[in-house]
């Protein structure tokens, strides 16, 4: 079993690589165009994208490039019958998705946006929580300081900024709170809008407000209200993998305040096991309606 990486990005080296090494056969190369800093041992290394891409013999390739370089590598790999993980953004318009998942479904080739914030069994026992009868009050926060000067996610030619970096997490909300219903969305569309934008998305039994931002003091957050609960948790985006966790709980009928403690975990140890499953398996149509249906909330808010 072989993997491909097209580039050699900082979550594949802060956290994928991790995760990947616990599985046992399982051979890792990586293209990039830049300098080694350090490399590791049980990999294989090229120096040229095309290159790895034309002479891998890996079924499997992970897209961790430049948002704006998305597109034309997933269609790429794709044309060479090669599965495909992107990092989010999955593309930069629902135009490019929607090409990308024509093309996988007339090859029948699996295809799926790296996000992996709801694998973790924290976000999974706050869902499980959650009474979604009843009225529910969720505020999120993604803010994160100043980026590096040279950080692509500062440059438009690159399909930087903040949309295109954190609307995915937005629309994976959206798309858990509102599974099924009719809503009403609107961005709230800030003097900048390069490095910051809010939603509101909201119908008769739940509102959601979701602010991201760049350029400002860290916050990581998601915050509900629910049938006399008031349910709270840090690091909400990007759990970290080598410290525990908390989900923070007040129970207002009761007032009485507690929290659960959560085990350091890597979120993509699960992503990963479940993307061979799907592998083995040789289904992929959920794949394919979950990435549109984010694709479309997406533009529902461009």
């Amino acid at each position: 079993m072989e993997i491909l990486f097209l580039g050699n990005s900082s979550i594949f080296q802060r956290k994928i690589y991790f995760s990947l090494k616990k599985i046992k056969k399982l051979k890792i190369q990586v293209a990039t165009h830049g300098k080694f800093n350090e490399k590791k041992k049980n990999i294989i290394y090229y120096n040229s994208y095309k290159k790895a891409v034309d002479q891998t013999k890996a079924k499997l390739i992970y897209i961790s490039l430049v948002n704006a370089d998305h597109y034309k590598w997933a269609i790429y790999c794709l044309n060479k019958n090669k599965h495909i993980i992107i990092d989010k953004p999955f593309a930069l318009n629902f135009n490019q998705t929607n090409s990308i998942l024509k093309l996988a479904k007339k090859k029948n080739l699996f295809v799926s946006e790296a996000i992996v914030f709801q694998k973790h069994k924290r976000f999974i026992k706050l869902l499980s929580l959650i009474n979604f009868k009843k009225k529910i009050v969720l505020k999120s926060n993604f803010h994160i300081p100043r980026l590096e000067k040279k950080n692509f996610r500062n440059f438009k030619i690159y399909g930087g900024g903040c949309f295109q970096d954190m609307s995915p997490y937005a629309s994976y909300l959206v798309s858990i709170f509102f599974k099924n219903q009719k809503y009403k969305i609107k961005k709230i569309t800030n003097e900048n809008d390069f490095d910051n934008f809010t939603i509101n998305v909201s119908n008769k039994n739940t509102n959601m407000i979701c602010s991201f931002k760049f350029n400002s003091s860290y916050k990581n957050e998601i915050n509900i209200e629910n049938n006399l609960k008031i349910f709270n948790i840090n690091y909400a985006f990007s759990p970290p993998i080598d410290k525990k966790v908390n989900l923070d709980i007040f129970d207002d009928f009761k007032k009485k305040e507690y929290k659960l403690i959560f085990k350091k975990e890597n979120t993509f140890d699960s992503y990963f096991f479940k993307v061979f499953k799907i592998l083995k398996k040789k289904k992929y149509n959920y794949f394919y309606n979950e990435i549109k249906k984010r694709a479309k909330i997406k533009k529902k808010i461009t």
